[in-house]
């Protein structure tokens, strides 16, 4: 571990250079567009802020979205460990899954999908149909149960490792769990550059909630920058999504060495946006769908993105951001997940 920098602040630069003494293997296409919306800014009304979107959708590999980001240092700690072959739990619709199985291919490693049931398994479309194209092995699991799961995925990791394949255990590598808040913070200074390019200054960063968020509220109190971080839950609860975003936040501090630590006070979590459970469209996520699409040509999933986008919009409408402000979007990506909601999508767009 590196030297502890017992300061609450850090310099870009200091932050930079404690990345790159991590693994990593460039993979993503970066810098992603900073892009300015202002026909949403325009259907929002008079007080509506200024508003961008950052297009981590276009970030490459398979369809992108945020995880090409974290591929770049799990790649590395992948090759440091010698692994050939990685294994993943997930559902169908899984973007993480995809991905890695996307990771895989371009890399000549061998990729298996412990798939767990879902009302998405058929017909075999989006994301698990790139699944399928992209070469992955996948083992279809007896039960969504979590117990279950956890026995199902040791015994394929034994089985893989008797037949001497050197097994990259996603779920269980403890690297694997902090690669997206390193990647995020990285993601942070492309950001603040491209902001100070656009002369403008972001004052809230909405994301659906995960290791992405983590890393971007790590890099704004290891900065001292003047945003504020919304992490948008799509099922769990606010506590649960506090526990989680400083939780990775915290072990990426640790293992860089940095003594500030995110609190929850650090962040504003949003779990009035998750509608029914995980998985299912809410009316205000279809609308931003809408809205996005309409307006400025932004395909959203229903899953993630839309959930993420309507709480912008509502905070928005609300006026809990007033027009003086600057909101920024990460586009997370997730957009072979749309085809697999046509039944639930296509209403809502008439």
């Amino acid at each position: 571990m590196a030297q502890t920098i017992a300061a609450q602040t850090v310099s870009r630069e200091g932050l930079s250079e404690r990345i790159a003494a991590l693994p990593r293997v460039y993979l993503a296409h970066l810098p992603t567009a900073l892009e300015e919306m202002l026909r949403l800014r325009e259907a929002l009304g008079p007080d509506a802020p200024r508003l961008f979107v950052k297009r981590d959708d276009a970030t490459g590999l398979a369809f992108g979205g945020n995880k090409v980001r974290h591929l770049e240092f799990r790649l590395g700690d992948i090759r440091a460990k010698g692994a050939d072959t990685l294994v993943v739990a997930n559902v169908a619709q899984s973007n993480h899954a995809r991905l890695h199985t996307a990771l895989a291919a371009r890399f000549g490693l061998t990729s298996y999908i412990l798939k767990l049931p879902s009302a998405k398994d058929a017909p075999v479309n989006g994301n698990l149909l790139l699944d399928h194209i992209l070469g992955a092995k996948i083992v279809e699991a007896s039960s969504a149960d979590p117990a279950v799961v956890e026995r199902e995925l040791d015994a394929l990791v034994a089985r893989l490792e008797a037949e001497g394949r050197r097994v990259y255990n996603v779920p269980r590598d403890r690297f694997s769990k902090v690669a997206g808040t390193c990647g995020y913070l990285l993601a942070a200074l492309e950001l603040l550059d491209q902001l100070a390019g656009a002369g403008a200054r972001a004052d809230h960063i909405f994301m659906a909630a995960g290791s992405s968020t983590a890393g971007l509220a790590l890099a704004g109190k290891l900065l001292g920058a003047a945003y504020r971080v919304h992490p948008v839950s799509v099922g769990a609860d606010r506590a649960a999504v506090e526990a989680q975003v400083c939780g990775l936040a915290n072990a990426v501090a640790e293992h860089l060495g940095f003594a500030a630590r995110l609190t929850p006070d650090d962040i504003t979590v949003h779990d009035e946006y998750v509608g029914e459970r995980y998985g299912v469209p809410t009316p205000a996520g279809l609308e931003a769908m809408r809205l996005a699409g309409r307006r400025e040509g932004l395909i959203l999933d229903p899953v993630y993105t839309a959930k993420a986008l309507s709480a912008l919009i509502d905070q928005v409408r609300r006026g809990a951001i007033g027009r003086d402000e600057t909101a920024v979007f990460v586009h997370s990506g997730g957009l072979p997940i749309v085809f697999a909601y046509s039944e639930e999508v296509l209403p809502a767009m008439a």
